[in-house]
């Protein structure tokens, strides 16, 4: 039944407003249809249960929200202490016209300049003017007078190393050479040395493979700090080279003879022989400090330390290998503006990336100045600060040689994971954890890919190092000051000294003359039949190389005595034509034999077999290469 029709004008038509809970309501629906069209708006009433229902969130749900960080972000800021001296340059420069900071920054940089120009000229570009003869200039680890890049390098007998007497030599040494050492394994004697400075011997006789830059500092002729001059004369052959410790450098004994030896002279006279790299770098972190307390534009301040340590660096600190060059001064500016262009187009990506996010109106001069300016010296001096570490390449082979590596490299790993932690809490606080996140996973799963290519090996350079630090940094926090600026001076010492070497290497460009895994010859002769008048060896039964050995070089005491086809030596014709017959159970002598293909290719030798003085015995070598 319904309700009669009235007979007045319909009411106007109204909007029908239901709640919630009136949504497939069969009452409310009826109590409408019996109302009719013209009954006035049922009034429904709100409380909290006609309001939507809201299903709680997963687990999941809520730990991906918690890691999105909170909404909205909460940045961080450099701690302001001793805001009086913190402000201070802020203050100066409001006190002063625009043009004038320009001006002042202009003629600050143009005077850091002509110091440096000046400075360098005397250390690298002046010429060395001695009494005595043409000066040469040597690297650390070099020596022009006995060719050391392998054991057959002087040939048969030494012949291309002649004469062992006599020969003299002008030299200048760069500064730092007392740890001039051997990175691959070396072997003398018996002895298997690495990460070692390369000197044999003492003051009264060096061996004449050592490094003369080492031994000269040993023997106080030069000056770790300074570097210096001097004269080294060949002194023919010694029967024993005692190690000794002075100067810094310890060296290495070897008990047996060599052909030819070198000592040092003193009567030398000579100007423009020091090495002026740490005073170089001491004025130049100086005014670099001054720079960066009173300079507050990112920019400038980005790119004045930038360009000042890529210099500094190339030219001081640590530069690119160039004395074997006509003119190494030359050859020095060539490589710099080989790098420049490329390392200053990384250094614009830096500054968007990173440096200018974390140095945009930073209130904390003295801050900035202590943390992001000392870390970058830091970083761009790395290969005096992070020397101290057991620490070479990041190359599992050369991590497991050096003593301490594996310590070295677990504290190492630690201490990035600690403030990779402390940055991953600010990246979150800033609400940007899952891009980071997506970021470093695509380049970790990238490097996991390059790890595992056939036939090559990963290598994270120092600028790579530094380049995968650097986004992390990019939050206005203390910690990023000092993360941000170590990153970029590793980044820059890497790139500067050697340049934008591959992330993948072969093991022939890893190899630096040490052992390569290949087929082993070995020595038939053994403790049982060596009767002190032949030693025999043979070709690897059973060879894992597709090459085809043709024949054997044969060291003895380190020096090439047989290079050829034949499977023996006759001890008395060798002690006959060297003129050691009546020496030949004086020493111990070390004997090693490797082996070669007519198409060039060389295997390793073996370690060394021992014939002992006194009483001629045979003691065989060790497992694996040498």
């Amino acid at each position: 039944m319904g309700v009669p029709e009235s007979s007045e004008s319909p009411l106007p038509s109204t909007l029908k407003i239901r709640s919630y809970s009136s949504i497939n309501n069969p009452l409310v629906e009826e109590a409408q249809s019996l109302a009719g069209e013209e009954a006035p708006l049922l009034e429904q009433s709100y409380s909290e249960a006609d309001e939507p229902i809201v299903l709680p969130k997963s687990r999941l749900a809520r730990i991906i929200n918690f890691l999105r960080g909170p909404n909205p972000p909460r940045p961080s800021t450099v701690s302001l202490i001793y805001p009086p001296i913190q402000l201070f340059p802020l203050k100066v420069g409001r006190a002063v016209r625009q043009r004038v900071r320009i001006a002042a920054i202009i003629i600050y940089l143009c005077s850091w300049f002509l110091i440096f120009v000046f400075l360098s000229r005397k250390s690298k570009f002046s010429p060395v003017i001695s009494t005595q003869e043409e000066v040469i200039l040597l690297e650390c680890g070099s020596n022009p007078l006995w060719m050391t890049q392998n054991y057959a390098a002087c040939g048969l007998d030494a012949q291309f190393c002649e004469p062992f007497e006599n020969k003299t030599l002008t030299f200048r040494c760069p500064s730092s050479c007392a740890g001039a050492s051997k990175y691959s394994m070396t072997t003398v004697g018996a002895d298997n040395v690495i990460y070692k400075p390369y000197v044999i011997g003492d003051e009264n006789g060096y061996r004449a493979d050592s490094y003369i830059c080492a031994a000269a500092v040993h023997a106080g002729v030069t000056s770790q700090l300074n570097g210096g001059c001097g004269k080294v004369k060949f002194d023919g052959s010694r029967d024993t080279f005692p190690s000794s410790n002075q100067n810094g450098v310890q060296t290495i004994e070897f008990d047996s003879y060599f052909p030819a030896s070198y000592v040092f002279e003193t009567s030398v006279t000579s100007e423009n022989c020091y090495d002026l790299r740490w005073a170089i770098t001491g004025v130049n972190i100086f005014l670099s400090a001054v720079f960066a307390y009173f300079v507050y534009s990112a920019d400038v301040f980005f790119w004045g330390m930038f360009i000042m340590g890529f210099w500094t660096v190339v030219l001081a600190s640590d530069p690119p290998p160039t004395n074997g060059f006509p003119d190494p001064g030359a050859e020095s500016i060539s490589v710099a503006f080989e790098r420049l262009l490329p390392t200053a187009f990384i250094g614009y990506v830096i500054l968007q990336v990173a440096a200018r996010p974390t140095l945009h109106n930073v209130r904390a001069q003295l801050t900035k100045t202590v943390l992001w300016v000392g870390a970058f010296w830091v970083g761009a001096l790395n290969n005096y600060t992070f020397d101290e570490l057991p620490l070479d390449r990041f190359v599992l082979e050369d991590i497991q040689n050096l003593p301490g590596g594996i310590a070295a490299i677990t504290f190492v790993l630690l201490t990035i994971f600690v403030c990779a932690c402390g940055q991953a809490y600010v990246i979150w606080k800033n609400n940007k954890f899952f891009p980071y996140l997506y970021g470093y996973a695509i380049v970790m799963v990238t490097l996991i890919v390059m790890a595992i290519v056939p036939n090559l090996t990963l290598r994270i350079h120092h600028y790579i190092l530094g380049l995968l630090i650097l986004p992390a940094t990019a939050f206005q926090t203390t910690f990023s000051l000092l993360y941000q600026g170590l990153a970029v001076g590793m980044f820059l010492n890497g790139a500067t000294r050697w340049g934008f070497d591959s992330i993948l290497q072969t093991p022939y460009a890893l190899n630096r003359g040490g052992p390569r895994n290949t087929d082993l010859a070995h020595f038939t002769t053994n403790s049982t039949n060596f009767n002190g008048s032949f030693v025999a060896w043979d070709y690897p039964a059973y060879p894992s190389m597709n090459t085809n050995w043709t024949g054997f070089s044969l060291l003895i005491n380190d020096v090439e005595r047989y290079r050829g086809p034949d499977m023996n030596i006759s001890l008395d014709e060798f002690y006959n034509y060297t003129g050691l017959e009546y020496q030949r159970y004086e020493y111990n002598w070390y004997f090693r034999v490797g082996m070669y293909s007519d198409d060039g290719e060389n295997s390793d030798y073996t370690k060394a077999a021992t014939a002992l003085k006194n009483n001629g015995s045979w003691v065989e070598p060790g497992p694996g290469p040498s």
